[in-house]
């Protein structure tokens, strides 16, 4: 008696695996994109947080009722962010916004330090 598998029992084993992961890759892809949103929601967060201290403890620098801009490596410099953050966006900006007796934050990719 021969032992081992047959070539059509190979292919069936072969297209079930394959039907198996033609369901789970959509399931997997949308929970690995709703992740990616979650951490830059979590990475904007900080980063507002982040200017926020830096004007809390500069109010001397900031005029009320202007715009100002904020660079990552400023609050890097500061030690109000890490520096892992420059290595994508070296060049980025906080846009801090004083209106109605607040401060509301906005990440650009162009700035004059201000």
């Amino acid at each position: 008696m021969k032992k081992g598998f047959t070539l059509i029992e190979l292919l069936a084993v072969i297209t079930l695996i394959a039907i198996v992961i033609g369901f789970a890759f959509p399931a997997i892809m949308n929970r690995i994109n709703a992740d990616k949103e979650k951490i830059d929601s979590a990475l904007t967060s900080t980063i507002e947080a982040s200017a926020n201290l830096y004007i809390q403890n500069n109010k001397s620098k900031f005029n009320d009722n202007t715009v100002h801009y904020i660079k990552f490596q400023t609050l890097v410099n500061n030690e109000l962010l890490d520096s892992s953050v420059l290595n994508d966006y070296r060049n980025y900006c906080v846009k801090a916004i004083y209106s109605s007796n607040q401060y509301t934050y906005e990440i650009v990719s162009t700035c004059v330090e201000g």
